[in-house]
């Protein structure tokens, strides 16, 4: 699987990151997605599938960026991606540590009427595309988009197709916060104006234009992929 890189990405955020180092990093996900058992991904939801698919990635960047960068020890720290002199922060620094790297993944949205199952690549049918966030005050986001890569008749691994960065996300770049009673989870889905900053800053993409023309919808974002 090959991708078309933005050479001219450097992410600046307490270290360093290339579009080559987020690119090894892909590479290391979809290897290790492809190890696992087909029925894991039919037995789990899209939601888990995603979640498990960002912690991966989440790794996988430490392991290509070295010492210089830990994942966020805490489990609801912010970002996810913190330089390792962090290490001896406390709980509460953490949980909104001033520098580093949040991430993000999306499968997008299809017509409830498409019906598609795990395993089969949903790029045709895709409607829309949004990331999530719990709250409003995300403003450095690193946003990957996921598929899985099969036809109808043969199961397909999940696999990452691109990669999307902004350092000037705004409140105003997300909408209003459901869930707030009850039970339900807090969420927020980025707005237009969000989106066209994060394709204004693509990473890669997958090498299909099918891919690359549909992020450039989505994205308002003619240079996606060129």
């Amino acid at each position: 699987m090959t991708y078309r890189i933005n050479q001219n990405c450097i992410i600046s955020v307490g270290f360093t990151l290339t579009s080559h180092q987020t690119l090894c990093a892909v590479e290391a996900t979809n290897d290790f997605l492809s190890s696992l058992p087909p029925m894991l991904f039919h037995r789990i939801d899209f939601k888990t599938t995603g979640a498990m698919i960002g912690a991966i990635f989440c790794s996988a960047l430490v392991d290509c960026l070295g010492a210089t960068v830990i994942v966020n020890p805490i489990e609801k720290g912010h970002p996810d991606i913190i330089p390792a002199s962090a290490c001896d922060a406390t709980e509460e620094v953490l949980r909104n540590y001033p520098q580093g790297l949040e991430i993000k993944g999306t499968i997008g949205q299809v017509d409830a009427a498409s019906k598609l199952r795990a395993g089969v690549r949903r790029i045709e049918y895709l409607s829309g595309m949004t990331w999530q966030a719990h709250h409003q005050e995300v403003n450095n986001l690193m946003g990957f988009i996921w598929d899985f890569s099969g036809d109808t008749q043969q199961f397909g691994y999940p696999v990452i197709t691109g990669v999307f960065y902004s350092n000037t996300l705004l409140a105003s770049d997300w909408g209003q916060v459901s869930g707030t009673t009850g039970r339900n989870t807090k969420v927020s889905g980025m707005a237009k104006s969000g989106k066209i900053k994060m394709g204004q800053s693509w990473v890669l993409v997958i090498d299909d234009e099918r891919y690359a023309r549909k992020f450039r919808h989505f994205l308002a974002s003619d240079g996606i992929g060129k």
